[in-house]
């Protein structure tokens, strides 16, 4: 006689863990799963945020991305090539935003898979791949796309190119390893420690005879040379402004600089504590493992300890030395090698039942918090007071409508405090500059010949004193103060109070 446990069916969890570990249908299955994870993802980000406009970075990727350039004054480039290539695929809205941040955390998390498969068995590469996503690295803070997020694919295909080219020869891997490498950098320069890492973890291997002798080195070299070619000339030619930019995080003297040390060091543990702790619950390690995966007897398991392991400690010393001043959150793309670093010791076994708890797990904490999303967006609106810029959208309504009863012609430029005036260019869709950076008298013959709105905050000085500069003289000006709220399910949330001024261009009127 059949048993009702026999003859049951396989659940739908058992048949997603099915697919996932067949090697037909893995890969397709991967993607599909990614491909959820990111739309829950832009689901929590799009409610939770609801009460508020985009982030200042994302507004400022917007506004480079429409100018592209070899360099900018706070970042290189590469991230303003992305936000460009995105929206030229789909259109430009606060969602499509968020689908950009959630797809490159997608796209980081199958690079990552691909390269766990290269060093474990199916059964651990699943579990590492769900491993990581109880990093909030890869949900929570990566939901903002920046030039911290930008590097999350960038550093696991340098990782995935460099182990490849390390471990055999040939010139593909090394080439792809120096273009990721350079692309990396072209990100953000927090990416030397990555080249750095990798660099020293090659010195330190018993095999770096065979490797420097070789020339895939030198091709990674060579190839990432080319890649950062034009923006440093770039930074030759504009006098090195976003080294300048870099540079100005320093710690107030070495107490400080100690203290925000030890603090990067002890946020890395704290970043990853959640998914040490699944790992540790789920697979209850022996202490002969623990040794084993500290100090693995193959060398090549024992190189990406090492990467791994650089990755993270590499910058204290050197912030020490120098002084400057570094955070945890910097280390973002630096931990899709930690599930191969916990999980490929032999003395380390995932059977079916730790496979499906981590795999519940994970679901559930994407799930529960989306639903926790419309709270999220409550507290936000109702216990925090909004920025001016994070009512920008607001603002840009109201100058768009006010530009529209004088001006058939599109708005050109948005010119005022940096934050503001970039996200309310981001909602008019168009050019933004800041009166901090600007040439003030070269900003008011640009506002005068395309017309211009210019935006502060009514408790802004010294931001108004510039705008009246510029306005004066003026002979088509208008000026407006605006209180600006928002509710959100029947609730008031804070009012904030700005002041624009709009030029027309003469002859443009009605």
């Amino acid at each position: 006689m059949t048993s009702l446990a026999t003859s049951r069916a396989p659940s739908l969890l058992d048949r997603w863990i099915d697919a996932l570990l067949d090697p037909k249908q893995q890969d397709r299955t991967v993607v599909l799963s990614l491909a959820v994870y990111a739309a829950i993802w832009t689901a929590y980000r799009t409610i939770a945020t609801w009460p508020r406009d985009v982030h200042a970075d994302v507004s400022e990727l917007y506004a480079w991305s429409r100018h592209l350039a070899f360099g900018y004054d706070k970042h290189p480039p590469f991230s303003a090539l992305v936000t460009r290539a995105w929206f030229t695929v789909v259109p430009v809205s606060d969602v499509t935003f968020h689908l950009l941040a959630t797809v490159n955390i997608a796209l980081t998390l199958y690079i990552a898979w691909r390269t766990m498969r290269r060093y474990l068995a199916p059964e651990k590469a699943l579990f590492g791949l769900a491993l990581l996503t109880f990093i909030p690295f890869f949900n929570f803070i990566a939901l903002k796309y920046n030039a911290n997020a930008v590097l999350l694919p960038l550093w696991a295909l340098t990782i995935y190119a460099f182990l490849r080219a390390f471990e055999a020869r040939g010139w593909l891997w090394p080439a792809l390893a120096g273009l990721f490498a350079g692309c990396a950098m072209l990100g953000k320069y927090w990416s030397i420690v990555l080249v750095g890492a990798l660099g020293l973890g090659a010195l330190l291997d018993p095999r770096r005879g065979r490797f420097f002798g070789s020339p895939a080195p030198w091709l990674m070299i060579v190839v990432g040379g080319l890649v950062l070619a034009p923006h440093l000339a770039w930074l030759v030619e504009h006098r090195f402004p976003s080294f300048a930019y870099a540079a100005a995080h320093e710690s107030d003297g070495f107490v400080h600089n100690a203290r925000d040390t030890l603090s990067y060091l002890a946020g890395c543990v704290g970043y990853a504590a959640l998914a040490l702790i699944v790992w540790a619950v789920l697979l209850r390690p022996s202490r002969a493992a623990l040794v084993e995966s500290a100090w693995p007897a193959d060398p090549q398991r024992r190189l990406i300890v090492t990467i791994q392991v650089l990755m993270l400690v590499l910058p204290a010393p050197v912030a020490l030395v120098s002084g400057i001043r570094i955070v945890p959150l910097w280390t973002m793309p630096a931990w899709t090698l930690l599930p191969v670093v916990l999980l490929s010791s032999p003395l380390i076994a995932v059977g079916r039942d730790a496979l499906r708890k981590v795999l519940i797990g994970a679901a559930a904490l994407a799930l529960t918090i989306l639903a926790a999303a419309p709270g999220v967006a409550v507290v936000i609106h109702t216990t925090s007071h909004p920025e001016p810029f994070e009512y920008a959208s607001l603002l840009a309504d109201d100058i768009a409508r006010e530009w529209q009863r004088h001006s058939s012609l599109p708005i050109r430029l948005v010119a005022g405090e940096t934050v503001l005036a970039e996200n309310t260019a981001y909602y008019l869709r168009t050019d933004t500059r800041s009166f901090a950076t600007s040439d003030i008298a070269a900003l008011k013959a640009e506002a005068t010949a395309r017309g211009a709105a210019l935006v502060c905050s009514a408790a802004d000085q010294p931001c108004l004193a510039t705008a009246e500069q510029i306005a004066a003289g003026q002979k088509q000006i208008l000026r407006s103060k605006v209180w600006l709220n928002r509710t959100l399910f029947g609730l008031a949330g804070g009012t904030v109070q700005d002041v624009f001024f709009l030029v027309l261009p003469e002859g443009t009127a009605k």
